[in-house]
């Protein structure tokens, strides 16, 4: 038997640029995708026998081939040409459904750990082309980098981010489907963007801070726009909408004063708030 206990990041987007509707569906996306210091914690243990089987006690998931863990780690088995055993115990700290991208960070945790474990079968490469079949942000959790991603998510390139920041993570509780942002997208919610290679300092950040998916996040859920208007009201040099909601972060350059506003918001709101550093 063979156990591994690793960690799986959240992310926030810095921007996220929605250029235009495909024709299969998807949208043609430009977006800053930045790993932050709150993590799941995902067990992965081998041995002798046959099956996938995940538990979680903080928050119900859904099981079988509707779980993006249990999917990563049956993808691998399969590619891997390999019959063992596998159970999964992940501890849930992101919150669910609220634009971190924490099913996509336990799925790209499970593909690269089970894989290790089982002696690196699949190719990165390759891996990368399973980590899309399960979600397009699932591909941006296997390398280290902070990127622009273009497409629908799968065309990585390095940023670098030179600027000194911390950020108040807001969540107000509240779910966001995020097929039903994009279905609610017109084409004036569409914007271009100009990717940079570098970013300065702070200021330059909350100049890039831009969300195309912000309008019709706020029409299924107006709490958010009294989140954003809160943490802004706190000090956050610039504040924003992370992925398809509901979480809003606050840029700032002091974790003292992220914070005091961290802990006005949770007595005065009930919100949840986490204070987190860039990866």
């Amino acid at each position: 038997m063979d156990c591994q206990t690793v960690y799986a990041p959240a992310k926030v987007n810095l921007c996220l640029h929605v250029e235009a509707r495909r024709g299969d569906g998807y949208h043609e996306l430009c977006m800053i995708m930045q790993k932050v210091s709150l993590c799941d914690e995902l067990t992965v243990t081998v041995s002798e026998g046959e099956g996938v089987e995940l538990v979680c006690d903080q928050v119900p998931l859904a099981d079988g081939e509707d779980n993006l863990v249990v999917r990563a780690s049956r993808l691998v088995l399969e590619e891997a040409q390999r019959r063992v055993r596998v159970d999964l115990r992940l501890t849930k700290n992101i919150p669910v459904a609220a634009g971190l991208g924490g099913g996509s960070s336990d799925a790209a945790s499970a593909l690269l750990t089970l894989n290790g474990m089982l002696g690196n079968p699949v190719a990165l490469p390759r891996l990368h082309e399973l980590a899309l079949q399960l979600g397009a942000d699932v591909p941006f959790f296997l390398q280290d980098d902070t990127v622009w991603a273009r497409g629908v998510g799968e065309r990585l390139t390095p940023v670098c981010i030179a600027a000194d920041y911390v950020l108040l993570l807001v969540n107000p509780g509240v779910p966001v489907s995020t097929a039903a942002v994009y279905q609610g997208l017109t084409q004036d919610d569409f914007s271009c963007c100009t990717p940079v290679e570098r970013i300065d300092d702070r200021a330059a950040l909350c100049r890039m801070l831009h969300n195309d998916l912000e309008r019709v996040a706020i029409t299924h859920q107006p709490v958010i726009e009294k989140v954003k208007k809160r943490v802004a009201s706190c000090g956050a040099e610039g504040v924003l909408m992370s992925g398809s909601g509901a979480t809003v972060f606050g840029v700032f350059a002091h974790k003292k004063n992220a914070d005091k506003a961290a802990e006005r918001l949770r007595s005065q709101q009930g919100w949840r708030c986490e204070v987190v550093s860039p990866l």
